[in-house]
């Protein structure tokens, strides 16, 4: 799949790609951040509203210390899908993390997701590759 680059520059000089792909949750698509920094799947309280009838509890409680402060929020498993530009798409479980109080955008974090596939990241193209472990 294509993927979407920001660059926004930080305190120094210097400039940190950031790398946005599409994720289908319910028939609806979302644009998340890909972070294999963050523990578990982050979605914005509009999208974890929407999600709530899907959604199997894993923990209820839960604090997740991030940049933006620490979170008290709960754990939830939800079915994913990886869109394909080509080949076939993925459908997977995902670990999310849900606070009303997350004021950041969408994360695919590492345990919520990625370390659950293969993935690899093309630069030069732009392109997100994915498939099943």
């Amino acid at each position: 799949m294509r993927y979407a680059e920001n660059r926004r520059a930080v305190v120094s000089s210097d400039a940190r790609i950031l790398v946005y792909v599409e994720l289908e949750i319910i028939s609806k698509t979302i644009v998340a951040m890909i972070d294999t920094a963050a523990p578990w799947c982050i979605f914005e309280p509009e999208v974890g509203n929407l999600l709530r009838p899907y959604l199997s509890p894993v923990q209820e409680q839960v604090i997740l210390s991030t940049r933006m402060g620490t979170l008290r929020g709960g754990l939830f498993r939800v079915p994913v899908k990886l869109p394909a530009d080509e080949g076939r798409p993925l459908d997977l479980e995902a670990t999310v993390f849900l606070s009303p109080d997350w004021r950041g955008p969408n994360f695919i974090g590492y345990e919520g997701l990625l370390q659950r596939i293969r993935f690899a990241v093309d630069p030069e193209t732009n392109l997100f590759y994915f498939g099943q472990i």
